[in-house]
């Protein structure tokens, strides 16, 4: 029993640390999940929101330029300006999780001799509590407003298209 407990226990914490050691994924928002979303505005503006339920600020910064990149390339344009920029960092504690468990069985045992068996049973029965700790959860959301255009770039604000998507490229 202690060691199927220590091992569910290890696994647990292996697939907590995997979880924190990657960044939020890049991917499109499903029913206003994380992801990308985003808003055509006019011909050449676009509203593009990224939503991460992350700690990692300038990951979903990233991927919010680089969705407005895609975008861009998309439309044939070759550079974007930000007009507008806002990032929301939501922080909320999540109550701990208690649950409570028991178990009845019967163990059968049977004693024989040489001319006899006799038979015995006895109840088993096991409980089990799981606690989980406070912990904190963040999310994390950068809506952008971009203005795209073709040709030269008009001044050092604006992002060159090829140069976002190659050097943004998300892991």
């Amino acid at each position: 029993m202690k060691k199927m407990y220590l091992i569910a226990v290890m696994v647990f914490l292996a697939s907590i640390m995997a979880g924190c050691a990657s960044g939020p994924q890049y991917r499109a928002a499903k029913n206003g999940g994380n992801g990308y979303s985003d808003i055509k505005v006019a011909n050449d503006r676009y509203r593009v929101q990224y939503t991460s339920t992350t700690e990692d600020v300038l990951t979903v910064t990233n991927h919010a330029l680089f969705r407005a990149a895609e975008l861009s390339k998309m439309q044939g344009y070759d550079w974007y300006v930000v007009t507008s920029r806002e990032t929301f960092v939501d922080r909320e504690e999540v109550k701990p999780n208690t649950s409570l468990s028991m178990t009845h069985a019967q163990t059968l045992s049977r004693d024989c001799g040489l001319l006899t068996c006799t038979e015995r049973r006895q109840p088993v029965n096991t409980m089990g509590v799981e606690l989980a700790s406070n912990r904190a959860r963040t999310e994390v959301q950068s809506i952008l407003e971009v203005r795209m255009g073709k040709g030269m770039q008009p001044n050092e604000e604006s992002y060159s298209v090829a140069d976002v998507l190659e050097n943004l490229q998300p892991k």
